[in-house]
């Protein structure tokens, strides 16, 4: 039998969402990692086999379960992939609904239960296109469709607990510090768009923040991508780091204009 192993982060990306299919892949990681007294014989596969189960909860009743047995990596990692038909999008506000899943993940091995974790997200896909053509300015396409905004409002730190703006047509940067939990909730269940900016590092190292911010954010169907034009020559740096953690959002460079690559 494997370690005792409990959940470190979940992170469930939304990899494909139009309105028949949803397709989600949850990436995790446990801890602690393969120890010394769970290798197996050289002739067996050593990483540990766990069972996955996940539970999906919509606000409008629906469910669905399932299990994907599995070896975890040595170092912890692991990941699942889940569709969802007839799935309900989240769309900002003046656009449509709100709906959010609560996703519920656990570890099992050898039929007994290790860990579990529930994370909230919602259905959104949030990109940057050329969609009106060559000669345009890129705008942003959520869930295919045109979302028009107005004005980009600017969240510093001290701004985070202020009351979010009611309409849809506004964008907000989360600047110089990583967006608090309840800001996210709340943008989530009001249908407003948010990009967090990746703050300057006091040692010049803002990238060895980043998996664990993004691990804690990216479930957020709010968070329309990233900013890190303010980092100079750090930016393609840091930009390449949250592409590989983050593959379904934009990077900014020149905010909210031009993504990075």
């Amino acid at each position: 039998m494997v370690a005792p192993l409990r959940f470190e982060s979940v992170r469930p990306l939304v990899r494909y969402v139009d309105e028949d299919v949803a397709v989600i892949d949850t990436h995790f990681r446990v801890r602690p990692g393969l120890a010394a007294e769970d290798c197996r014989p050289a002739d067996q596969d050593p990483r540990p086999a766990v069972v996955v189960h996940v539970e999906i909860e919509g606000d409008s009743g629906f469910f669905d379960e399932g299990d994907t047995p599995m070896r975890l990596e040595t170092d912890g990692q692991g990941s699942v992939r889940f569709e969802l038909c007839a799935p309900h999008r989240w769309w900002p506000s003046g656009m449509g609904e709100q709906p959010l899943y609560t996703l519920k993940i656990a570890l099992l091995a050898d039929d007994e239960p290790l860990d579990e974790q529930r994370v909230t997200f919602g259905l959104a896909s949030v990109r940057r296109e050329r969609a009106l053509g060559h000669d345009f300015e890129p705008v942003l396409l959520v869930n295919g469709r045109i979302c028009e905004v107005r004005d980009v409002l600017v969240i510093d730190q001290a701004d985070a607990a202020a009351l979010l703006p009611a309409t849809g047509e506004s964008l907000l940067l989360v600047r110089d510090h990583y967006g608090d939990q309840t800001l996210y909730d709340a943008a989530d269940r009001a249908g407003i768009l948010l990009v967090q900016s990746v703050p300057i590092d006091e040692n010049g190292r803002p990238s060895d923040a980043v998996r664990a911010q993004l691990d804690r954010l990216a479930s957020h169907p709010c968070l329309a991508g990233y900013f890190v034009g303010h980092l100079g020559g750090l930016s393609d740096r840091v930009a390449d780091a949250v592409r590989e953690m983050d593959p379904t959002r934009s990077v900014f460079r020149r905010f909210p204009v031009d993504p990075v690559g």
